[in-house]
């Protein structure tokens, strides 16, 4: 059940069906929208949903791109008469039709596990294909019979051609013999009524013999076919009867073999209908980015869009706030307050028209986490319904709606209520606002109310299942904000927006003034605290970043304490065994010493001169540590010496290093080159500084749209995208690169093969994006 009778208008579904309809190619598949009604049915509503995720998955990957022309007629209940055929143009029709529903039984035979839901759509169409062949061998493509279509239009079609032929040379001899007499008037043959006639001067016409077959407008001319043409150009037209009588003597047997299919054909012509339909929805959908979210009992929504509105602010370059709302048990009644103009009612509308989109069949722009409950019942008061006809004024239109909720809700549905008791005084207004507030909440139906009373802000705090929500409003720049915040009711900043529009201090002091006093300091009460939870909302934000910050600041000093060590060892030990070798050196000398001068027999010049050779020796041996020469191989990342260059090595020549740096390919020399750590990346520590890289990692976007760029351009820009990821430790990433015709997804994806940065590339989930989006994994 539904309310009221123009629901779909007040929640501007209406808007939208009109931009699915401009999707539809077919009459036949318009008449769809005509009859489309918003279901209670679950398993009707996951039908229609899975139909639309389906088709909007195929068209996405370039897939099935039917033509569909359907609009014309079958002339289903003559077709059956004895004598009746179709003319070229019906037959080439149907022809089409025909076509199509081949290429979608032969695609669908090949993708009936992946596509369940459009193979039941063409179940029951079992259609002769061989119709093709016999049409495509009587019919051309540009809808004219053929030669070969049969042996006796072939011969008549000969005959014809040869007629023509001595007819023309028939003309030409005559026309030349009365020209040089001087009798025409043009200087061309003419046709007249299909027959070939003399352009004679009227004066000399009864000098020509033959029939007189018309004149030209001032009489000077008059066209004439001589006796000689007459028996030709009847023979002429002889054949040309024949011809048209054969054509229909083929037409009546080529038509014949299509009303054995006939029924088949109109059902599968029904068919294709409904699939303009649902492709219709899917086109939106993908215009919209829609998604098939989950069904459940319960409601829990993220990122909630209203469609029609996102469209306007994209046309405005303006970025819509999405909202977030979920119904359960705990929750079942959100009560929305704030400031006017703040965003409470398109809040409200925004989640009763992707409920209605969801049970009309239409996928939603939400993010594709969310659940949504399929309601048995959908009632809403918005706008202003008061009419001078029905004598309802503004307050009396709302009570009215307000009575059919609270005598028809249940726990199975969907309330919707802007302002809720307004139009009259707010204090017969609001208490009436409250007791209605009572009844849905002991009928235990869902949904959202909206208000600026504070009674009824009062009442949510005190009802189980019920919350109150603000509408955040910017104190500092006294403008809305349009975010939704549940857990606490919103202020209305009457004052603050009388400011903002610039309306008189004076008089918005007076009106303070006047304000009760105990409803005021309510009011400031509840804007101090909202301003109070953005500070702290704020400053959660910056803790989150330094924590993010300091832990990453550990990390890499870990790191860096695990590398010194190594690197400690390492020097103790090249040192220690330097050492060793210059001790047994030094022994060496020692031991030669000793023996030039037992050689010597202790004369002393010798003995001296030896000695000082011995101590020049062993002062000049100094312990040398050198520097460690690291061994490279391929696949290992690495950084050129005094650059903020990082590649990963492809090939090793002799002491030549070939480099992969994102799209660019260079040699350099191995002893320019340090080996780099996927946490410890010399050029972030050197050249970026921890802070700087925080704020980089932290405002990295891990997703990558490139559709509609060229190709050269879209990987250049994934190839320094996947760089810097690599810099900043992202090991998970997502290109969106739409399917289309497949181009571009299959270039991209041939490219990043090549990368050995990568571990693996993988299609999104079906419900997120299929083969539109690739996930990368890097190692």
């Amino acid at each position: 059940m539904f309310y009221p009778k123009s629901i779909a208008t007040k929640l501007g579904f209406d808007l939208v069906l009109d931009a699915a309809k401009a999707h539809c190619a077919t009459s036949l598949g318009l008449a769809h929208f005509e009859r489309l009604k918003c279901s209670t049915d679950l398993d009707q509503v996951n039908l229609w949903l899975t139909q639309t995720a389906e088709i909007m998955e195929i068209i996405g990957g370039g897939d099935l791109p039917l033509n569909l022309e359907l609009d014309f007629n079958l002339h289903y209940s003559k077709a059956k008469i004895e004598g009746f055929f179709y003319e070229v143009e019906t037959i080439r029709q149907i022809a089409d039709v025909v076509s199509a529903l081949q290429d979608v039984l032969a695609y669908i035979d090949k993708t009936q596990e992946k596509y369940p839901k459009l193979v039941s759509l063409f179940i029951g169409v079992d259609v002769d294909f061989d119709i093709l062949d016999d049409v495509n061998r009587i019919i051309s493509k540009d809808g004219k019979i053929k030669s070969s279509a049969s042996p006796a239009l072939a011969k008549i079609i000969n005959a014809i051609g040869k007629a023509e032929k001595n007819i023309l040379s028939s003309s030409n001899t005559l026309f030349n013999k009365a020209k040089d007499s001087g009798l025409l008037g043009d200087t061309e043959i003419g046709i007249k009524n299909g027959r070939m006639v003399l352009p004679v001067l009227s004066e000399y016409k009864r000098k020509v013999k033959g029939v007189l077959i018309d004149q030209s407008n001032t009489g000077k001319i008059s066209y004439i076919e001589p006796l000689e043409l007459v028996s030709l150009n009847n023979e002429l037209s002889e054949l040309h009867i024949k011809k048209r009588q054969e054509i229909v003597n083929i037409l009546k047997k080529l038509t014949a073999k299509i009303v054995l299919s006939l029924d088949d054909i109109r059902r599968g012509i029904v068919k294709l209908s409904v699939y303009d339909f649902i492709r219709a929805k899917a086109r939106l959908a993908s215009e919209w980015r829609c998604i098939y979210p989950n069904i459940g009992r319960q409601t829990n929504v993220t990122k909630a869009k209203h469609p029609l509105l996102e469209q306007r602010l994209r046309q405005e370059t303006k970025e819509i706030v999405p909202i977030d709302y979920n119904f359960n048990d705990e929750q079942k009644l959100i009560v929305i307050s704030g400031p006017n103009a703040g965003g409470k009612s398109v809040s409200l509308k925004t989640v009763g028209l992707l409920q209605y989109m969801l049970q009309s069949g239409f996928l939603v722009p939400c993010d594709s986490t969310s659940i949504f409950r399929v309601y048995q019942k959908i009632f809403i008061d918005i706008g202003d319904d008061q009419s001078i006809e029905s004598d309802l004024s503004t307050y009396s239109s709302h009570l009215k709606s307000a009575k059919h909720i609270i005598n028809f809700c249940d726990s199975e549905t969907m309330v919707l209520m802007d302002e809720i008791g307004t139009g009259t005084d707010p204090m017969f207004g609001g208490p009436m606002a409250e007791a209605i507030l009572e009844v849905i909440h002991q009928k235990e139906a869902q949904g959202i109310i909206t208000t600026h009373f504070s009674n009824i802000k009062a009442k949510a705090d005190k009802l189980d299942g019920v919350v109150n929500a603000a509408m955040l409003f910017d104190i500092d720049k006294l403008q809305p904000m349009y975010k939704l915040q549940i857990g606490q009711p919103g202020s209305s900043f009457a004052y603050e927006v009388a400011a903002n529009i610039g309306l008189n201090k004076k008089l918005i002091k007076r009106a303070k003034a006047l304000t009760n006093t105990k409803q005021y300091d309510l009011d400031a009460l509840l804007a101090e605290v909202q301003s109070e939870q953005e500070k702290v909302r704020s400053e959660q934000i910056d803790l989150n970043k330094r924590l993010i910050e300091a832990q990453l600041i550990e990390r890499e000093y870990k790191a860096l304490k695990q590398e010194i060590e190594i690197k400690k060892k390492d020097i103790l030990e090249q040192a220690n065994y330097q050492a060793q070798g210059i001790i047994e050196n030094a022994n060496k000398e020692i031991e030669k010493t000793i023996r030039l001068i037992k050689e010597s027999n202790a004369d002393k010049s010798k003995t001296q001169k030896a000695r000082k050779a011995l101590e020049s020796n062993l002062e000049t041996k100094e312990v040398k540590i050198e520097k460690e020469k690291p061994e490279f191989k391929v696949g290992d990342r690495v950084q050129i010496e005094d650059t903020n260059s990082i590649g990963e090595i492809v090939e090793i020549k002799k002491n030549k290093a070939t480099l992969q740096m994102g799209s660019i390919t260079t040699k350099t020399n191995i002893s320019k080159l340090d080996h780099v750590g996927r946490q410890t990346e010399k050029v972030v520590k050197k050249h970026i500084g921890v802070k700087s890289y925080m704020d980089k990692q932290f405002s990295f976007n891990a997703e990558k749209d490139v559709r509609g760029m060229r190709t050269y351009d879209a990987l250049q820009e994934i190839d320094s995208w996947i760089d810097s990821a690599i810099i900043l430790g992202i090991n998970s990433l997502r290109v969106l690169h739409g399917k289309g015709n497949g181009i571009l997804k299959n270039e991209i994806r041939r490219h990043l093969k090549t990368n050995s940065a990568i571990k693996s590339i993988r299609y999104e989930r079906v419900e997120l994006g299929g083969e539109g989006i690739s996930i990368i994994e890097l190692i």
